[in-house]
C-alpha cells in the first residue's frame, strides 16, 4: 500500500531525494551538502541514518534491486506470457523511474564487471533467470557464451529503448509513452526483427551464408598499421578516470598525465568538456566514415547490421579508451556524441542504405513512427556493450566472436533463437 508521503521517515525522504540527483544523471557529483540542503535538514542529521555516502549508495540500489526482484520473479517461468509479463513490468518500471535506470548507467559507467554484482544480489534474493538451480547464471554466464550474448542483448536494449522514449519525449516528437510501448519492446527482444517484421519488409532479416559472412569480417577488418595513432589527451583522459573514477577527473590532472601546462590545455578550448567533446566526435567522424565505406559493400539491409557490427566492433578495438571518456561525459550532464536526433536533424538517414528506408517505420511495431536510425542506433550501440562487459573477462577471442555472433541473431531473431 502505497504510503502518504507526510508519513514518510526520515531515513525515506532522505532516499527519495537522493534519487532527484540522478534525473539529469549525476550521479557521480552530489555531495552531502547538497543532499542535506535539498532535504531541508544539517548534514549531520544524515549520517544519523547512515554512516557514508557508499551506505547511503548501497540504500539506493538495494531499493532498485528489491523493486526488480518483485517485478522478476517469474522471468524464469515455463509459461512464456509470464516471462514477457515480468520483462514488460521492469520497463515500465524504469519508464517511471527514470533516476532508477541512470543509477545503472552511472554504476555500469564507473565500476568494471558491475553486472555480476547485480546479478548476485538479485539471486540472493531468490531470483533466477533460468529454469532449476538459481545460480545457474552467475555460474555459466561467462563460459556459455550464448547466456553471455543474451545479458548484454537484453540489458542494453532495455537502457536504449527507456532512454529512446525519454528523449522522444523531451524532443516533442511523441506526446507521452505509447500505451503498449514496453510490451512492444519485449516482443522485439524475444522476437526479434524476424518475428516482427513481415517477409517483404526491407528489416526482414535475410539468411547469409557462413562464406559471406567470414568475406564480411575481412572486409570490416581494420590492421594496426593503418590505424590512426590516438591522441595524446585521450589516452590520458583514460588513465586518469582509471585511477580517480568518473567523479576525479580535473584539467589538473590531465595536465599532469601529459606532463604539460594546465594553461596548454585551454589554449584551443574554453573548458575540458569542450575539449573532450571536440576530440570525441572527430573520432566519430573516423568512425562514420568507416562504417560508410564498409556499408558500400552491402547487398541487403542484413548485411548493412553485420557490417556496421563488425565495423563498429573493429574500431572500438583499437580505440577502448574513449567508452570511459563518453560515459565520463554522460555523468557530467554533457553530452558526448549527436543524440539518435535533434530538434532540427531528428532521424536524419546519413548513409546510403538508411535512405532505402521508409522515411518512417511501422514494424517492428513501437507504438510511433519512427526513422530508420532508432534501429541502426540500437544494432550501433551493441558491439561497445559487449566489448565494456567483456573486458577484464577470461575470454579468448575464439569465445568472444562466438558470443559477438549471438548477439547478432539475437538482434535478428530474438532471445528466443537457440543454437541447433
Amino acid at each position: 500500500m502505497a504510503r502518504n508521503e507526510n508519513s514518510k521517515t526520515t531515513k525515506e525522504l532522505i532516499l527519495d531525494t537522493a534519487f532527484t540527483f540522478l534525473e539529469d544523471p549525476r550521479h557521480a557529483s552530489f555531495s552531502m551538502n547538497e543532499l542535506a540542503s535539498r532535504v531541508g535538514i544539517s548534514k549531520p542529521a544524515i549520517y544519523r541514518h547512515f554512516k557514508s555516502k557508499d551506505d547511503l549508495l548501497d540504500a539506493m540500489e538495494n531499493r532498485i534491486v528489491d523493486n526488480m526482484s518483485f517485478l522478476l520473479k517469474d522471468i524464469a517461468a515455463k509459461d512464456l506470457e509470464s516471462s514477457k509479463k515480468s520483462l514488460t513490468g521492469l520497463i515500465q518500471y524504469f519508464i517511471e523511474n527514470p533516476s532508477h535506470i541512470n543509477y545503472f548507467i552511472a554504476q555500469m559507467s564507473q565500476n568494471v564487471n558491475y553486472e555480476e554484482h547485480l546479478f548476485t544480489k538479485l539471486c540472493e534474493r531468490d531470483i533466477s533467470f533460468f529454469s532449476g538451480n538459481k545460480d545457474f547464471y552467475l555460474n555459466n554466464f561467462k563460459s556459455d557464451m550464448r547466456l553471455f550474448a543474451k545479458h548484454i542483448f537484453s540489458g542494453m536494449s532495455i537502457f536504449y529503448f527507456v532512454k529512446l522514449q525519454e528523449q522522444l519525449h523531451c524532443l516533442g516528437k511523441i506526446s507521452k509513452t505509447p500505451e503498449n510501448f514496453s510490451a512492444n519492446v519485449v516482443n522485439l527482444l524475444i522476437e526479434g526483427l524476424a518475428g516482427n517484421t513481415s517477409p517483404d519488409h526491407p528489416l526482414h532479416p535475410i539468411q547469409i551464408s557462413e562464406k559471406r559472412r567470414q568475406e564480411i569480417r575481412e572486409l570490416s577488418h581494420i590492421s594496426d598499421d593503418a590505424f590512426p595513432a590516438e591522441n595524446r589527451i585521450f589516452t590520458a583522459l583514460a588513465a586518469v578516470i582509471k585511477k580517480y573514477k568518473m567523479g576525479g577527473v580535473t584539467v589538473e590532472r590531465i595536465a599532469a598525465e601529459l606532463n604539460m601546462a594546465k594553461s596548454s590545455l585551454y589554449e584551443y578550448f574554453d573548458n575540458k568538456n569542450q575539449m573532450i567533446k571536440c576530440l570525441i566526435n572527430k573520432e566519430l567522424s573516423l568512425l562514420n566514415t568507416i562504417i560508410n565505406e564498409n556499408v558500400s559493400e552491402a547487398k541487403n539491409f542484413t548485411e548493412y547490421i553485420l557490417i556496421q557490427m563488425y565495423s563498429e566492433l573493429e574500431y572500438f578495438t583499437h580505440r577502448l579508451s574513449i567508452i570511459p571518456i563518453c560515459g565520463w561525459l554522460l555523468m557530467t550532464g554533457e553530452n558526448p556524441v549527436e543524440r539518435v536526433g535533434t530538434e532540427d536533424d531528428y532521424g536524419e538517414p546519413c548513409n546510403f542504405w538508411e535512405k532505402q528506408l521508409p522515411e518512417k517505420l511501422t514494424s517492428p511495431n513501437l507504438g510511433f513512427p519512427y526513422p530508420a536510425k532508432v534501429i541502426t542506433t540500437w544494432t550501433g550501440i551493441l558491439p561497445v556493450a559487449f566489448l565494456v562487459e567483456a573486458k577484464g573477462k577470461d575470454i579468448t577471442k575464439e569465445k568472444f566472436m562466438k558470443g559477438f555472433d549471438f548477439m547478432i541473431e539475437y538482434i535478428f531473431n530474438g532471445i528466443k533463437y537457440r543454437e541447433e
